[in-house]
């Protein structure tokens, strides 16, 4: 699989990046959910705004960094929170702690129902 890694230090609190993509309703995100493959599904991250609910749609690769940032349920040292910029929803990443060079960058997708994390790993 492929992931981010930290190139500087972030200090706790600090900005990491955005998980950016197309900004869709509810009912655009219905539909999408229908026509994608289950590997695109996981590129689609939901929130609440105004009291609606909304999808940032990251399926297609734009070459941006925070779609392929990967989940941690246990330990993740990044959390996602949505910040305004002139009136729209951004969905940024700030540490949850002290991250050093190399260190994979990580945050939880929530109780969502994530295949990979009742994967048994089998060592040899």
């Amino acid at each position: 699989g492929r992931g981010v890694f930290a190139v500087t230090d972030f200090t706790k609190g600090s900005f990491v990046l955005e998980y950016r993509g197309e900004l869709i309703s509810c009912q655009e995100s219905q539909r999408r959910q229908r026509l994608y493959h289950n590997s695109l599904k996981a590129f689609m991250f939901d929130f609440i705004w105004h009291g609606n609910f909304w999808t940032i749609d990251a399926a297609r690769d734009d070459g941006t960094l925070g779609r392929l940032v990967n989940d941690d349920h246990i330990k993740p040292n990044c959390k996602m929170k949505r910040i305004l910029v002139e009136g729209k929803p951004h969905l940024c990443l700030f540490a949850l702690r002290d991250i050093i060079p190399g260190e994979e960058i990580t945050y939880n997708y929530g109780d969502g129902d994530c295949p990979w994390r009742n994967e048994v790993r089998i060592f040899i």
